[in-house]
């Protein structure tokens, strides 16, 4: 019997995933590159006003555009918060939705609450330990919606497909290896962006986490050559690495390397060192969602039983 497709549920997910990454994390990543976390010292309220003010003209005329990136970057966080809190609503109203997926969508409503409360830590306690915690905690909920988009996809239900054992075994360990390995390259990375933690570390963890992931898209591809939807996840995987890595020596260049007077005037540096490191953390998010997602075909879809 073909199992129910939850339209809503699936929808709201993959509406949070995009929120998420493009504007709560985007946002958030251009808050520390241009160092305005502390532009609102105040947690709930906005120096006296209300995160629902759209008057950005006028908050930055009184407190400057930091505040206004700042209170962009609450905004969106709310309205991530208000998206999970809608689908956790929905997979309890609606009829047939399997116990396990209501307390996913439960767990990650939980999860995002409490990254809130992080951030009002972070902001009132005014600490770097909050602020890397709170970065990082931004890319589990990222992993969270991943697999509340792919457990209530249409097709999650269909018949798996058979490969064989050694094949898919291998690359559900090394899914998961890279998985590991992305959490802490994130978190030196949210360590450094916060001037916490050493260039050194990021660099090891980075080329170490980049080839695990090239060792498990050359696996996907050779084993999924013929299944298309995987060896396209694969494909996506490693131009999005491509690009991550590409920006991530723009940023060594362009922050602390060679090329960190090669700008014509300060203005000028301010924005292209900004772009650059905020355009490497939001690759690195994108890479961790298709990690995880393919990490959720090779776990929950992919029979290892069978031959190729």
């Amino acid at each position: 019997m073909e199992q129910p497709y939850f339209r809503l549920l699936h929808r709201l997910a993959v509406i949070g995933v995009v929120v998420t990454i493009a504007l709560t994390i985007g946002i958030g990543g251009t808050i520390t590159s241009a160092e305005v976390g502390m532009a609102y010292p105040t947690w709930p309220d906005i120096n006296g006003g209300s995160l629902f003010s759209i008057f950005y003209g006028k908050l930055a005329e009184t407190f400057g555009i930091g505040s206004v990136v700042e209170h962009t970057h609450r905004q969106a966080a709310s309205l991530t918060g208000l998206i999970i809190l809608v689908l956790a609503i929905a997979s309890w109203v609606t009829r047939g939705v399997p116990k396990n997926l209501r307390l996913l969508a439960t767990g990650s409503l939980v999860i995002v609450i409490a990254q809130g409360l992080l951030g009002a830590t972070r902001v009132l306690e005014n600490t770097y330990s909050g602020a890397i915690l709170h970065a990082v905690g931004a890319q589990f909920v990222v992993l969270l919606l991943v697999v509340l988009a792919k457990t209530t996809a249409r097709d999650w239900h269909r018949p798996m497909q058979h490969f064989k054992a050694e094949h898919v075994d291998r690359i559900r360990l090394w899914s998961v290896v890279a998985l590991v390995l992305l959490f802490l390259n994130l978190f030196a990375a949210a360590s450094l962006r916060h001037k916490q933690g050493a260039f050194e570390g990021h660099l090891i963890l980075a080329i170490t986490t980049a080839g695990v992931i090239l060792y498990l898209i050359r696996q996907a591809l050779t084993t999924f050559r013929e299944q298309k939807k995987m060896a396209r996840l694969a494909r996506s995987l490693a131009h999005i690495l491509g690009t991550q890595l590409a920006l991530g020596a723009a940023a060594w260049a362009f922050l602390i390397g060679p090329l960190i007077g090669s700008f014509p005037d300060e203005d000028t540096r301010f924005l292209a060192q900004s772009l650059i490191a905020t355009g490497h953390l939001l690759c690195g998010v994108l890479v961790l969602a298709v990690t995880t997602a393919l990490w959720m075909e090779v776990r929950f879809r992919i029979d290892g039983g069978g031959t190729e």
